[in-house]
Protein backbone atom coordinates (compact mmCIF):
# COMPACT_ATOMS: atom_id res chain seq x y z
CA UNK A 1 0.00 0.00 0.00
CA UNK A 2 2.95 2.34 0.58
CA UNK A 3 3.71 2.64 -3.13
CA UNK A 4 0.08 3.13 -4.20
CA UNK A 5 -1.47 6.53 -4.69
CA UNK A 6 -4.59 7.20 -2.64
CA UNK A 7 -7.60 7.99 -4.80
CA UNK A 8 -9.06 11.46 -4.31
CA UNK A 9 -12.50 9.99 -5.04
CA UNK A 10 -12.13 7.43 -2.23
CA UNK A 11 -11.08 10.14 0.22
CA UNK A 12 -14.09 12.24 -0.79
CA UNK A 13 -16.41 9.25 -0.39
CA UNK A 14 -15.03 8.55 3.08
CA UNK A 15 -15.44 12.18 4.14
CA UNK A 16 -19.02 12.28 2.88
CA UNK A 17 -19.88 9.03 4.67
CA UNK A 18 -18.46 10.35 7.94
CA UNK A 19 -20.42 13.58 7.57
CA UNK A 20 -23.68 11.76 6.91
CA UNK A 21 -23.21 9.42 9.86
CA UNK A 22 -22.32 12.31 12.18
CA UNK A 23 -25.33 14.35 11.02
CA UNK A 24 -27.81 11.50 11.38
CA UNK A 25 -26.32 8.51 13.23
CA UNK A 26 -29.44 6.34 12.75
CA UNK A 27 -28.29 3.41 10.63
CA UNK A 28 -31.72 2.59 9.23
CA UNK A 29 -33.93 4.43 6.75
CA UNK A 30 -37.67 3.83 7.02
CA UNK A 31 -39.68 3.90 3.82
CA UNK A 32 -42.98 2.86 2.37
CA UNK A 33 -43.95 1.53 -1.05
CA UNK A 34 -47.44 1.82 -2.56
CA UNK A 35 -48.46 -0.38 -5.50
CA UNK A 36 -51.81 0.88 -6.71
CA UNK A 37 -54.11 0.93 -9.68
CA UNK A 38 -53.33 4.05 -11.68
CA UNK A 39 -56.17 6.56 -11.34
CA UNK A 40 -56.69 10.30 -11.24
CA UNK A 41 -55.88 11.93 -7.91
CA UNK A 42 -54.29 8.95 -6.13
CA UNK A 43 -51.04 10.74 -5.30
CA UNK A 44 -52.86 13.89 -4.21
CA UNK A 45 -55.07 11.92 -1.84
CA UNK A 46 -52.11 10.00 -0.47
CA UNK A 47 -49.89 12.98 0.37
CA UNK A 48 -52.81 15.12 1.59
CA UNK A 49 -53.85 12.70 4.34
CA UNK A 50 -54.46 13.64 7.96
CA UNK A 51 -52.01 14.72 10.64
CA UNK A 52 -51.49 11.18 11.88
CA UNK A 53 -50.60 9.82 8.44
CA UNK A 54 -47.14 9.63 6.82
CA UNK A 55 -45.50 12.78 5.49
CA UNK A 56 -43.99 12.47 2.01
CA UNK A 57 -40.85 14.51 1.32
CA UNK A 58 -38.29 12.50 -0.67
CA UNK A 59 -40.60 10.76 -3.10
CA UNK A 60 -40.64 8.80 -6.36
CA UNK A 61 -43.89 8.32 -8.25
CA UNK A 62 -44.60 6.69 -11.60
CA UNK A 63 -47.81 5.58 -13.32
CA UNK A 64 -48.19 3.62 -16.55
CA UNK A 65 -50.00 0.64 -18.09
CA UNK A 66 -52.80 0.88 -15.53
CA UNK A 67 -50.56 0.55 -12.46
CA UNK A 68 -48.69 3.07 -10.34
CA UNK A 69 -46.05 3.21 -7.62
CA UNK A 70 -45.40 5.78 -4.90
CA UNK A 71 -42.22 5.49 -2.82
CA UNK A 72 -41.32 7.71 0.11
CA UNK A 73 -38.40 7.68 2.56
CA UNK A 74 -38.51 8.76 6.21
CA UNK A 75 -42.28 9.14 6.04
CA UNK A 76 -42.79 8.34 9.71
CA UNK A 77 -42.48 10.64 12.67
CA UNK A 78 -39.28 10.39 14.76
CA UNK A 79 -41.16 8.76 17.64
CA UNK A 80 -42.63 6.03 15.48
CA UNK A 81 -41.07 2.62 15.87
CA UNK A 82 -39.53 0.98 12.83
CA UNK A 83 -39.06 -2.64 13.59
CA UNK A 84 -37.60 -5.04 11.07
CA UNK A 85 -38.76 -8.62 11.21
CA UNK A 86 -35.58 -10.65 10.92
CA UNK A 87 -34.87 -14.18 11.93
CA UNK A 88 -32.12 -15.29 14.21
CA UNK A 89 -30.11 -16.54 11.22
CA UNK A 90 -30.24 -13.08 9.63
CA UNK A 91 -32.55 -14.03 6.77
CA UNK A 92 -35.45 -11.66 6.35
CA UNK A 93 -38.86 -13.04 5.34
CA UNK A 94 -40.90 -11.48 2.56
CA UNK A 95 -43.09 -8.55 3.54
CA UNK A 96 -46.83 -9.11 3.65
CA UNK A 97 -48.69 -6.07 2.31
CA UNK A 98 -51.24 -3.89 3.99
CA UNK A 99 -54.17 -4.13 1.60
CA UNK A 100 -56.24 -0.99 1.06
CA UNK A 101 -58.77 -0.04 -1.60
CA UNK A 102 -57.12 -1.03 -4.87
CA UNK A 103 -53.55 -0.93 -3.56
CA UNK A 104 -50.93 -2.79 -1.54
CA UNK A 105 -48.78 -0.85 0.93
CA UNK A 106 -45.44 -2.01 2.31
CA UNK A 107 -43.65 -0.46 5.33
CA UNK A 108 -40.05 -1.39 6.07
CA UNK A 109 -36.55 -0.16 6.90
CA UNK A 110 -33.19 -0.76 5.30
CA UNK A 111 -29.56 0.27 5.68
CA UNK A 112 -28.31 3.15 3.49
CA UNK A 113 -24.96 3.31 1.74
CA UNK A 114 -23.54 6.74 2.69
CA UNK A 115 -20.58 6.32 0.31
CA UNK A 116 -22.87 6.18 -2.73
CA UNK A 117 -22.38 9.41 -4.68
CA UNK A 118 -25.39 10.26 -6.83
CA UNK A 119 -25.07 14.05 -6.91
CA UNK A 120 -22.38 13.91 -9.55
CA UNK A 121 -21.64 16.98 -11.62
CA UNK A 122 -20.69 14.71 -14.51
CA UNK A 123 -23.38 12.36 -15.79
CA UNK A 124 -24.09 10.44 -18.95
CA UNK A 125 -27.78 10.77 -19.74
CA UNK A 126 -29.38 8.98 -22.65
CA UNK A 127 -32.75 8.21 -24.18
CA UNK A 128 -33.45 5.12 -26.30
CA UNK A 129 -36.77 4.74 -28.13
CA UNK A 130 -37.85 1.12 -28.63
CA UNK A 131 -41.15 1.68 -30.42
CA UNK A 132 -42.14 5.36 -30.29
CA UNK A 133 -45.28 4.90 -32.37
CA UNK A 134 -46.71 2.00 -30.38
CA UNK A 135 -50.26 2.59 -29.15
CA UNK A 136 -50.21 -0.46 -26.88
CA UNK A 137 -47.57 -2.68 -25.33
CA UNK A 138 -47.03 -6.09 -26.93
CA UNK A 139 -45.10 -9.02 -25.55
CA UNK A 140 -42.07 -8.38 -27.73
CA UNK A 141 -41.89 -4.85 -26.31
CA UNK A 142 -41.50 -6.30 -22.82
CA UNK A 143 -38.65 -8.56 -23.91
CA UNK A 144 -36.94 -5.68 -25.71
CA UNK A 145 -37.19 -3.34 -22.71
CA UNK A 146 -35.97 -6.07 -20.36
CA UNK A 147 -32.89 -6.71 -22.48
CA UNK A 148 -32.30 -2.99 -22.95
CA UNK A 149 -32.35 -2.38 -19.19
CA UNK A 150 -29.82 -5.15 -18.79
CA UNK A 151 -27.55 -3.64 -21.46
CA UNK A 152 -27.75 -0.19 -19.90
CA UNK A 153 -27.01 -1.46 -16.39
CA UNK A 154 -24.22 -3.70 -17.69
CA UNK A 155 -22.56 -0.77 -19.45
CA UNK A 156 -22.62 1.23 -16.20
CA UNK A 157 -21.31 -1.51 -13.92
CA UNK A 158 -18.99 -3.51 -16.19
CA UNK A 159 -17.78 -1.03 -18.77
CA UNK A 160 -16.94 2.00 -16.63
CA UNK A 161 -17.64 0.75 -13.05
CA UNK A 162 -20.08 3.56 -12.34
CA UNK A 163 -23.47 3.75 -10.61
CA UNK A 164 -26.70 3.83 -12.57
CA UNK A 165 -28.49 6.87 -11.19
CA UNK A 166 -31.94 6.61 -12.75
CA UNK A 167 -34.16 4.60 -15.07
CA UNK A 168 -37.52 5.58 -16.50
CA UNK A 169 -39.86 3.83 -18.93
CA UNK A 170 -42.03 4.94 -20.63
CA UNK A 171 -40.54 8.39 -21.20
CA UNK A 172 -41.28 11.49 -23.23
CA UNK A 173 -39.29 11.86 -26.44
CA UNK A 174 -37.59 15.11 -27.50
CA UNK A 175 -39.54 18.00 -28.97
CA UNK A 176 -40.33 17.57 -32.67
CA UNK A 177 -38.80 20.32 -34.80
CA UNK A 178 -40.24 20.96 -38.28
CA UNK A 179 -39.02 23.25 -41.05
CA UNK A 180 -40.06 23.89 -44.62
CA UNK A 181 -37.25 22.97 -47.04
CA UNK A 182 -34.76 23.29 -44.17
CA UNK A 183 -35.46 27.01 -43.91
CA UNK A 184 -34.85 28.01 -40.26
CA UNK A 185 -37.23 30.93 -40.64
CA UNK A 186 -40.07 28.39 -40.88
CA UNK A 187 -38.93 26.48 -37.81
CA UNK A 188 -41.83 25.11 -35.78
CA UNK A 189 -41.69 23.10 -32.56
CA UNK A 190 -44.34 20.47 -31.87
CA UNK A 191 -44.79 18.87 -28.47
CA UNK A 192 -44.26 15.08 -28.50
CA UNK A 193 -46.73 12.68 -26.83
CA UNK A 194 -46.74 12.56 -23.03
CA UNK A 195 -45.04 9.18 -23.02
CA UNK A 196 -43.57 6.75 -25.55
CA UNK A 197 -42.12 3.28 -25.30
CA UNK A 198 -38.59 4.47 -24.53
CA UNK A 199 -36.03 4.07 -21.76
CA UNK A 200 -34.42 7.14 -20.23
CA UNK A 201 -31.35 6.61 -18.07
CA UNK A 202 -28.56 8.44 -16.29
CA UNK A 203 -25.09 7.12 -15.35
CA UNK A 204 -22.65 8.86 -13.01
CA UNK A 205 -19.23 9.37 -14.55
CA UNK A 206 -16.41 8.82 -12.10
CA UNK A 207 -14.08 9.30 -15.05
CA UNK A 208 -15.29 12.47 -16.74
CA UNK A 209 -12.96 12.11 -19.70
CA UNK A 210 -14.11 12.35 -23.28
CA UNK A 211 -12.88 8.80 -23.84
CA UNK A 212 -15.35 7.43 -21.27
CA UNK A 213 -18.24 9.30 -22.89
CA UNK A 214 -17.29 8.07 -26.36
CA UNK A 215 -16.97 4.51 -25.10
CA UNK A 216 -20.48 4.57 -23.65
CA UNK A 217 -21.97 6.37 -26.64
CA UNK A 218 -20.43 3.93 -29.11
CA UNK A 219 -21.77 0.95 -27.21
CA UNK A 220 -25.33 2.29 -27.14
CA UNK A 221 -25.17 3.45 -30.76
CA UNK A 222 -24.12 -0.02 -31.92
CA UNK A 223 -26.90 -1.56 -29.83
CA UNK A 224 -29.49 0.76 -31.38
CA UNK A 225 -28.23 0.11 -34.91
CA UNK A 226 -28.51 -3.63 -34.30
CA UNK A 227 -32.07 -3.59 -32.97
CA UNK A 228 -33.55 -0.60 -34.80
CA UNK A 229 -33.87 1.84 -31.88
CA UNK A 230 -33.46 5.61 -31.93
CA UNK A 231 -30.85 7.10 -29.59
CA UNK A 232 -30.41 10.56 -28.08
CA UNK A 233 -27.84 11.98 -25.67
CA UNK A 234 -28.44 14.84 -23.27
CA UNK A 235 -27.09 18.06 -24.73
CA UNK A 236 -24.30 19.16 -22.36
CA UNK A 237 -23.26 22.27 -24.24
CA UNK A 238 -23.28 25.55 -22.26
CA UNK A 239 -26.75 27.04 -22.07
CA UNK A 240 -28.54 23.73 -22.67
CA UNK A 241 -30.54 22.58 -19.67
CA UNK A 242 -31.79 19.14 -18.78
CA UNK A 243 -34.40 18.05 -21.29
CA UNK A 244 -32.43 19.18 -24.35
CA UNK A 245 -31.37 16.22 -26.47
CA UNK A 246 -28.91 15.60 -29.29
CA UNK A 247 -29.86 12.87 -31.73
CA UNK A 248 -27.13 10.28 -32.24
CA UNK A 249 -28.97 7.63 -34.28
CA UNK A 250 -32.35 7.72 -35.99
CA UNK A 251 -34.03 4.37 -36.61
CA UNK A 252 -35.68 3.69 -39.95
CA UNK A 253 -38.54 1.70 -38.44
CA UNK A 254 -37.10 -1.79 -39.00
CA UNK A 255 -36.80 -3.79 -35.79
CA UNK A 256 -34.55 -6.70 -34.99
CA UNK A 257 -36.11 -10.12 -35.77
CA UNK A 258 -34.87 -11.19 -32.34
CA UNK A 259 -38.09 -9.87 -30.78
CA UNK A 260 -40.58 -10.09 -33.66
CA UNK A 261 -39.81 -13.61 -34.83
CA UNK A 262 -43.18 -15.19 -34.06
CA UNK A 263 -46.85 -14.25 -33.88
CA UNK A 264 -47.11 -14.82 -30.13
CA UNK A 265 -44.70 -11.99 -29.38
CA UNK A 266 -46.98 -9.51 -31.17
CA UNK A 267 -49.89 -10.13 -28.84
CA UNK A 268 -50.85 -7.34 -26.46
CA UNK A 269 -49.90 -7.93 -22.84
CA UNK A 270 -52.83 -8.69 -20.55
CA UNK A 271 -51.37 -8.29 -17.06
CA UNK A 272 -48.81 -6.03 -15.39
CA UNK A 273 -47.07 -7.21 -12.24
CA UNK A 274 -45.37 -4.48 -10.13
CA UNK A 275 -42.18 -5.29 -8.23
CA UNK A 276 -40.03 -2.95 -6.13
CA UNK A 277 -36.54 -3.90 -4.97
CA UNK A 278 -35.01 -1.91 -2.11
CA UNK A 279 -31.56 -2.00 -0.56
CA UNK A 280 -28.30 -0.10 -0.03
CA UNK A 281 -27.38 1.79 -3.19
CA UNK A 282 -24.41 0.16 -4.90
CA UNK A 283 -22.96 -0.45 -8.32
CA UNK A 284 -24.36 -3.46 -10.17
CA UNK A 285 -27.60 -4.02 -8.27
CA UNK A 286 -29.92 -3.15 -11.18
CA UNK A 287 -27.82 -5.27 -13.54
CA UNK A 288 -28.09 -8.28 -11.23
CA UNK A 289 -31.90 -8.03 -11.22
CA UNK A 290 -32.20 -7.55 -14.99
CA UNK A 291 -29.77 -10.41 -15.68
CA UNK A 292 -31.82 -12.73 -13.47
CA UNK A 293 -35.07 -11.85 -15.27
CA UNK A 294 -33.39 -12.45 -18.62
CA UNK A 295 -33.08 -16.14 -17.73
CA UNK A 296 -36.88 -16.45 -18.05
CA UNK A 297 -37.98 -16.04 -21.68
CA UNK A 298 -41.64 -15.67 -20.71
CA UNK A 299 -40.98 -12.61 -18.51
CA UNK A 300 -40.77 -9.10 -19.97
CA UNK A 301 -40.42 -5.61 -18.49
CA UNK A 302 -43.05 -3.12 -19.68
CA UNK A 303 -42.25 -0.25 -17.30
CA UNK A 304 -39.60 0.86 -14.84
CA UNK A 305 -38.69 3.67 -12.46
CA UNK A 306 -35.43 3.52 -10.53
CA UNK A 307 -33.46 6.03 -8.47
CA UNK A 308 -31.73 6.53 -5.12
CA UNK A 309 -33.30 8.32 -2.16
CA UNK A 310 -31.45 8.79 1.14
CA UNK A 311 -28.62 6.60 -0.19
CA UNK A 312 -31.08 3.74 -0.69
CA UNK A 313 -31.70 2.20 -4.12
CA UNK A 314 -35.31 1.79 -5.26
CA UNK A 315 -35.75 -0.26 -8.43
CA UNK A 316 -39.37 -0.55 -9.56
CA UNK A 317 -40.24 -2.82 -12.48
CA UNK A 318 -43.51 -3.73 -14.14
CA UNK A 319 -43.38 -7.30 -15.43
CA UNK A 320 -45.53 -8.89 -18.12
CA UNK A 321 -45.61 -12.69 -17.86
CA UNK A 322 -46.83 -14.55 -20.91
CA UNK A 323 -49.87 -16.76 -20.33
CA UNK A 324 -50.44 -15.76 -16.68
CA UNK A 325 -53.66 -13.95 -15.81
CA UNK A 326 -53.87 -11.40 -12.99
CA UNK A 327 -56.26 -13.50 -10.86
CA UNK A 328 -54.04 -16.57 -10.97
CA UNK A 329 -50.91 -14.56 -10.31
CA UNK A 330 -52.45 -12.80 -7.29
CA UNK A 331 -53.74 -16.08 -5.89
CA UNK A 332 -50.35 -17.79 -6.07
CA UNK A 333 -48.53 -14.68 -4.84
CA UNK A 334 -50.87 -14.27 -1.87
CA UNK A 335 -50.27 -17.84 -0.79
CA UNK A 336 -46.51 -17.43 -1.20
CA UNK A 337 -46.34 -14.21 0.85
CA UNK A 338 -48.46 -15.85 3.55
CA UNK A 339 -45.77 -18.46 4.23
CA UNK A 340 -43.29 -17.51 6.92
CA UNK A 341 -40.48 -19.30 5.09
CA UNK A 342 -40.72 -17.12 1.98
CA UNK A 343 -37.49 -15.10 1.63
CA UNK A 344 -37.40 -11.39 0.80
CA UNK A 345 -34.25 -11.56 -1.33
CA UNK A 346 -34.98 -10.83 -5.00
CA UNK A 347 -33.52 -13.95 -6.60
CA UNK A 348 -34.94 -16.34 -4.01
CA UNK A 349 -38.46 -14.91 -3.97
CA UNK A 350 -38.74 -14.61 -7.75
CA UNK A 351 -37.29 -18.06 -8.33
CA UNK A 352 -39.90 -19.59 -6.05
CA UNK A 353 -42.72 -17.53 -7.56
CA UNK A 354 -41.78 -18.42 -11.13
CA UNK A 355 -41.50 -22.07 -10.15
CA UNK A 356 -45.06 -22.08 -8.79
CA UNK A 357 -46.26 -20.33 -11.95
CA UNK A 358 -44.70 -23.10 -14.03
CA UNK A 359 -42.01 -20.91 -15.59
CA UNK A 360 -38.69 -22.77 -15.96
CA UNK A 361 -35.49 -20.80 -16.53
CA UNK A 362 -33.75 -21.02 -19.86
CA UNK A 363 -31.25 -23.90 -19.58
CA UNK A 364 -28.98 -22.15 -22.06
CA UNK A 365 -29.18 -18.83 -20.24
CA UNK A 366 -26.32 -17.18 -18.42
CA UNK A 367 -25.64 -18.48 -14.94
CA UNK A 368 -25.90 -15.94 -12.08
CA UNK A 369 -22.76 -14.17 -10.94
CA UNK A 370 -20.82 -15.55 -7.98
CA UNK A 371 -21.29 -12.31 -6.02
CA UNK A 372 -24.84 -10.99 -5.86
CA UNK A 373 -25.01 -7.23 -5.11
CA UNK A 374 -28.71 -7.65 -4.19
CA UNK A 375 -28.15 -10.36 -1.56
CA UNK A 376 -29.35 -7.97 1.18
CA UNK A 377 -32.16 -6.36 -0.85
CA UNK A 378 -35.86 -6.66 -0.06
CA UNK A 379 -38.57 -7.47 -2.60
CA UNK A 380 -42.09 -6.03 -2.53
CA UNK A 381 -44.35 -7.80 -4.99
CA UNK A 382 -47.90 -7.36 -6.26
CA UNK A 383 -50.69 -7.13 -6.78
CA UNK A 384 -51.07 -7.81 -10.48
CA UNK A 385 -53.34 -5.48 -12.46
CA UNK A 386 -55.12 -5.73 -15.79
CA UNK A 387 -53.15 -3.89 -18.46
CA UNK A 388 -54.42 -0.52 -19.69
CA UNK A 389 -52.69 1.31 -22.56
CA UNK A 390 -50.49 4.14 -21.31
CA UNK A 391 -50.66 6.08 -24.57
CA UNK A 392 -53.07 8.99 -24.23
CA UNK A 393 -53.21 10.91 -27.55
CA UNK A 394 -55.76 13.32 -26.13
CA UNK A 395 -53.38 14.53 -23.38
CA UNK A 396 -50.43 16.90 -23.33
CA UNK A 397 -47.46 16.92 -20.99
CA UNK A 398 -47.12 19.73 -18.47
CA UNK A 399 -43.84 19.86 -16.55
CA UNK A 400 -43.71 21.52 -13.11
CA UNK A 401 -40.92 22.09 -10.60
CA UNK A 402 -40.76 23.47 -7.09
CA UNK A 403 -38.69 23.83 -3.95
CA UNK A 404 -39.97 23.33 -0.40
CA UNK A 405 -38.40 23.53 3.03
CA UNK A 406 -38.77 20.57 5.35
CA UNK A 407 -42.12 21.09 7.08
CA UNK A 408 -44.96 19.08 8.53
CA UNK A 409 -47.13 19.03 5.37
CA UNK A 410 -44.39 17.78 3.07
CA UNK A 411 -45.39 17.28 -0.55
CA UNK A 412 -49.04 18.06 0.18
CA UNK A 413 -48.51 21.84 0.14
CA UNK A 414 -47.26 22.31 -3.44
CA UNK A 415 -49.46 19.56 -4.91
CA UNK A 416 -52.71 20.82 -3.36
CA UNK A 417 -52.02 24.35 -4.58
CA UNK A 418 -51.09 23.06 -8.05
CA UNK A 419 -54.32 21.11 -8.46
CA UNK A 420 -56.41 24.04 -7.25
CA UNK A 421 -54.62 26.31 -9.70
CA UNK A 422 -55.21 23.86 -12.54
CA UNK A 423 -58.90 23.71 -11.75
CA UNK A 424 -58.98 27.52 -11.70
CA UNK A 425 -57.30 28.27 -15.04
CA UNK A 426 -58.52 25.29 -17.10
CA UNK A 427 -62.15 24.92 -18.18
CA UNK A 428 -64.19 21.78 -17.40
CA UNK A 429 -63.83 18.87 -19.82
CA UNK A 430 -67.24 18.15 -21.44
CA UNK A 431 -66.41 14.57 -22.40
CA UNK A 432 -65.86 13.64 -18.76
CA UNK A 433 -69.11 14.88 -17.26
CA UNK A 434 -67.91 18.48 -16.93
CA UNK A 435 -65.08 17.39 -14.62
CA UNK A 436 -62.32 19.93 -14.04
CA UNK A 437 -58.89 19.53 -15.58
CA UNK A 438 -57.46 19.33 -12.07
CA UNK A 439 -59.54 16.24 -11.38
CA UNK A 440 -58.48 14.60 -14.65
CA UNK A 441 -54.75 15.44 -14.59
CA UNK A 442 -52.53 12.42 -13.96
CA UNK A 443 -49.06 12.50 -12.43
CA UNK A 444 -47.08 10.26 -14.77
CA UNK A 445 -43.71 10.88 -13.13
CA UNK A 446 -42.54 12.72 -10.02
CA UNK A 447 -39.22 12.90 -8.20
CA UNK A 448 -38.34 14.84 -5.04
CA UNK A 449 -34.87 14.93 -3.48
CA UNK A 450 -33.48 16.40 -0.28
CA UNK A 451 -30.43 18.66 -0.33
CA UNK A 452 -27.86 19.38 2.34
CA UNK A 453 -29.68 22.61 3.26
CA UNK A 454 -32.87 20.86 4.45
CA UNK A 455 -34.60 21.78 1.20
CA UNK A 456 -36.63 19.42 -0.98
CA UNK A 457 -36.43 20.03 -4.71
CA UNK A 458 -38.69 18.25 -7.13
CA UNK A 459 -40.27 18.09 -10.52
CA UNK A 460 -43.17 16.24 -12.08
CA UNK A 461 -44.75 15.52 -15.44
CA UNK A 462 -48.53 15.73 -15.61
CA UNK A 463 -50.79 14.44 -18.37
CA UNK A 464 -53.46 17.12 -18.94
CA UNK A 465 -56.39 16.82 -21.41
CA UNK A 466 -55.68 18.76 -24.62
CA UNK A 467 -59.20 20.18 -24.59
CA UNK A 468 -58.06 22.78 -22.04
CA UNK A 469 -56.07 24.47 -24.82
CA UNK A 470 -59.25 25.71 -26.51
CA UNK A 471 -59.53 28.50 -23.97
CA UNK A 472 -56.02 29.71 -24.86
CA UNK A 473 -56.34 29.48 -28.66
CA UNK A 474 -56.37 33.13 -29.69
CA UNK A 475 -54.55 35.35 -32.14
CA UNK A 476 -50.88 35.99 -31.58
CA UNK A 477 -47.56 34.26 -32.01
CA UNK A 478 -47.53 32.55 -28.61
CA UNK A 479 -48.55 28.89 -28.59
CA UNK A 480 -51.69 27.90 -26.64
CA UNK A 481 -49.60 25.48 -24.56
CA UNK A 482 -47.28 28.32 -23.55
CA UNK A 483 -50.24 30.50 -22.56
CA UNK A 484 -51.67 27.68 -20.47
CA UNK A 485 -48.39 27.10 -18.65
CA UNK A 486 -47.88 30.83 -17.98
CA UNK A 487 -51.40 31.16 -16.57
CA UNK A 488 -51.00 28.00 -14.49
CA UNK A 489 -47.69 29.21 -13.03
CA UNK A 490 -49.22 32.54 -11.96
CA UNK A 491 -52.27 30.81 -10.45
CA UNK A 492 -50.03 28.28 -8.67
CA UNK A 493 -47.98 31.04 -7.04
CA UNK A 494 -51.16 32.84 -6.01
CA UNK A 495 -52.58 29.68 -4.44
CA UNK A 496 -49.37 29.17 -2.46
CA UNK A 497 -49.51 32.76 -1.19
CA UNK A 498 -53.13 32.34 -0.14
CA UNK A 499 -52.48 29.02 1.60
CA UNK A 500 -50.10 30.65 4.10
CA UNK A 501 -47.64 27.74 3.89
CA UNK A 502 -44.07 28.88 4.34
CA UNK A 503 -41.07 27.51 2.50
CA UNK A 504 -42.65 26.86 -0.93
CA UNK A 505 -40.74 28.64 -3.70
CA UNK A 506 -39.14 28.37 -7.17
CA UNK A 507 -42.42 27.35 -8.82
CA UNK A 508 -42.16 26.89 -12.59
CA UNK A 509 -44.50 25.41 -15.22
CA UNK A 510 -43.64 24.59 -18.84
CA UNK A 511 -44.66 22.24 -21.64
CA UNK A 512 -40.97 21.53 -22.27
CA UNK A 513 -38.80 20.04 -19.56
CA UNK A 514 -35.81 22.17 -20.53
CA UNK A 515 -37.73 25.34 -19.68
CA UNK A 516 -37.94 24.40 -16.00
CA UNK A 517 -35.50 25.65 -13.36
CA UNK A 518 -31.92 24.62 -14.12
CA UNK A 519 -31.42 22.94 -10.71
CA UNK A 520 -33.98 20.13 -11.08
CA UNK A 521 -32.93 16.51 -10.71
CA UNK A 522 -33.77 13.55 -12.95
Amino acid sequence: MRGQRISVRNVADLARACFEIARQPVTKVDFEVHHAMARHGYLRELVSAGADDPVFLETLCSATNGAGVVIGTRTRKPLDGTEVAERADGRQPAERPEETAGSWVFHQTTSPNPTFIYESAQTFEGLIAVAPGAREVCEWHGLAVRDLVREISDAASSLIDAPLLSLQCPAQLPTIVKTRNHDLRTRKEVAPPCASLAVRFSIALRDASAAARFELADRFRELCEKHGYSFWLADTRPGHRQGNWFEVYHADGEFSPLYKGDLRSRQRVGTVFPLTFVGPARIGSTHAIAAFLQRYPQVGVVGCAATTLSDVAFVHLQLAIHGVAADRLNRILGKLLGESSTPARPHKLLRELFKRLGLPPDPDGRSPAAQDPTSDYQTFAGPAFAYRPYQMPDCMAVWVSWEIARQHRGLAAPLDCLYRALGQVAPPVPAEGRASAGDLATVEYLICRATEQSVIRGKAKLAVPKTVLRQFSSAGGELPASKLCASLEEAWKAQVDQSGVDGVSELTVAWRESWLGHWTYS
